[in-house]
């Protein structure tokens, strides 16, 4: 979902150190109540919800 928003995140299936750095730029960006690096469901509804309000491509 970061990569469909546009981070640069190659999807690989895993949660590397490259996936912890993206999490931990968009939550202190979007969510900075709690900055953890941990894609947690705050932090994926708040994904989901931005994705959706995108404009259709």
């Amino acid at each position: 979902m970061f990569a469909l928003y546009g981070y640069d995140l190659p999807v690989t299936g895993l949660f590397d150190a490259r996936t912890h750095a993206v999490v931990t730029a968009f939550q202190r960006h979007f969510r900075q109540a709690r900055v953890d690096g941990v894609a947690d469901a705050s932090t994926i509804t708040t994904l989901r919800d931005l994705i959706a309000a995108l404009p259709a491509a």
